[in-house]
């Protein structure tokens, strides 16, 4: 026969390693969710870097004169007629 006390120690002992099962799963879970985290935030970031060049090269084509640009077009069209 148990113990009212020995079997509250037992009963202890199984919650505690259910808690620690459970505080270990939620450091991965932490873990999984920071590095998700930064891994949006680095997409973000790369995102922007991306239209910040786009914007660069659209201010640098608006720059070519109008007449330039049509000549560019018309050899293009031409090279590629041929």
């Amino acid at each position: 026969m148990v113990s009212a006390d020995g079997e509250f120690l037992r009963q202890l002992k199984k919650y505690k390693v259910t808690i620690n099962d459970l505080l270990a799963a939620n450091e991965k879970l932490e873990a999984r969710a920071k590095a998700s985290e930064k891994g949006k935030m680095k997409d973000t970031m790369e995102q922007a870097k991306l239209k910040s060049e786009l914007d660069d090269l659209q201010r640098l084509v608006d720059r070519i004169p109008p007449d330039i640009l049509a000549e560019l077009k018309r050899q293009q069209r031409h090279t590629r007629e041929r």
